[in-house]
């Protein structure tokens, strides 16, 4: 493995090997050519990457692993010896100028530590378009809305990855992305947005979002709560009389069944984007 290329990208998959050779296809059309792929078969049984063995290009390597989400996620992680990894699935198709596009920005802006952006489903609109573009800080808030950062479409740099020893955790299997960026979001970090498709998502039957749909939307609201309790927590002195009244009438309006969680949780977005604007936070 060389040392010397800009972008590593990351591409694990469980089982979907029939829609492999279409992502690495769109991985040799990249207009930035100074990148690696990392193909990580995470223990799959349907034989579908066979096709790998008749590649010479040498800027690919097959890395077949036991089936272990988590830590075949990590190895990604691990593995990487690039500026910055990017990341994507089997079942994902990259835009020509998505790598040089996220490079461009990565490249001018040092203190920038994540660059995401929207992306297409194959055949139709755009399924994430956050209405957000640009250096996005204090992000903290936004998460109990939803998870901004989507890992599929996302670069980060490798150097601050390491130093701040971030992760994937088994104990939030299945929105094990949505907890990394709110690690992130507890370190105080930004990140940028391109307010434009760079990849196309393909809805699969093997997608985890698909097959694991109940447990991610839970450990997600686990999340969501988590990130509550850290904003609560370092909350200014002069908001806590706020915040707990606002806290103690949401939490009995939603027990008599009169507000729902989302709500709960846009009201308190609301409350903390005008806290987060104050520079004393």
């Amino acid at each position: 493995m060389s040392n010397m290329s800009i972008v590593n990208i990351s591409l694990p998959g469980y089982n979907a090997g029939k829609y492999l050779r279409k992502s690495v296809e769109s991985i040799h059309k990249q207009t930035n050519t100074s990148s690696e792929l990392f193909i990580i078969d995470d223990g799959s049984t349907d034989g579908r990457i066979d096709f790998l063995i008749h590649v010479t290009d040498g800027r690919i390597y097959l890395m077949k692993r036991n089936h272990s989400y988590i830590a075949t996620l990590n190895y990604g992680f691990s593995i990487s010896c690039g500026k910055c990894i990017a990341r994507m699935d089997f079942d994902n198709k990259m835009f020509p100028a998505r790598l040089g596009e996220q490079v461009t920005v990565f490249e001018a802006d040092k203190d920038i530590m994540i660059y995401v952006s929207y992306m297409k489903r194959m055949g139709g609109e755009n399924v994430y378009d956050s209405g957000l573009r640009g250096t996005i800080g204090l992000f903290a808030n936004t998460l109990l809305l939803s998870n901004l950062i989507v890992y599929l479409i996302v670069i980060i740099r490798m150097d601050y990855l390491r130093t701040s020893q971030l992760n994937y955790q088994l104990e939030y299997i299945y929105a094990e992305g949505h907890n990394l960026w709110a690690e992130v979001a507890c370190l105080g970090e930004v990140f940028y947005i391109i307010s434009k498709s760079l990849l196309e998502y393909y809805i699969s039957e093997v997608q985890v979002s698909c097959v694991h749909n109940l447990q991610q939307c839970e450990t997600a609201g686990r999340i969501r709560n988590e990130t509550l309790n850290l904003l609560i927590k370092n909350c200014l002195k002069k908001c806590v009389a706020h915040i707990e009244k606002l806290y103690n009438t949401y939490m009995l309006l939603n027990k008599d069944n009169l507000l729902d969680d989302d709500y709960i949780f846009y009201g308190f977005y609301q409350f903390f984007s005008r806290i987060l604007a104050d520079d004393e936070y």
